[in-house]
């Protein structure tokens, strides 16, 4: 198995004064992804049904590249794929606590930020990005 770090997340949403910041939205040479296909952005109806659907809490989470582990407290593991793994690794590092996962919706909450994973059978859409 290759190098796993442990992760966070983030909400495209936020308006960072410092991209340093750890929920800053990466950005790649003056763009940003506009997709809300699964992996991508989460948009605000997307994170409503996802609050209002059965939840559980992730005991550890690991990145392998765009790929997360999800492992819950019951010990099932959740393989899914998220277009921003560094961005992801940020909130994963500054969040170590508080990590739900909504299954139904695809979902994962680090603390206040909400990521729109892919699960490991949604077809791949790699990243549209548009200058900011």
């Amino acid at each position: 198995m290759k190098e796993s770090r442990l992760m966070g997340t983030s909400h495209d949403s936020e308006r960072p004064t410092d991209a340093a910041r750890p929920g800053a939205p990466s950005r790649v040479r003056g763009s940003s992804c506009d997709l809300y296909e699964p992996g991508h952005q989460m948009h605000y109806r997307h994170q409503g049904e996802a609050v209002r659907s059965p939840s559980f809490t992730v005991g550890n989470a690991f990145l392998e590249g765009s790929r997360v582990i999800l492992v819950l407290d019951d010990g099932r593991e959740l393989r899914w794929r998220h277009h921003d793994p560094e961005r992801l690794r940020r909130m994963l590092e500054a969040v170590p606590t508080k990590r739900v996962v909504y299954p139904e919706h695809h979902a994962l909450r680090v603390g206040p930020y909400w990521f729109n994973c892919a699960r490991e059978d949604d077809p791949w859409q790699d990243c549209r990005t548009v200058p900011r």
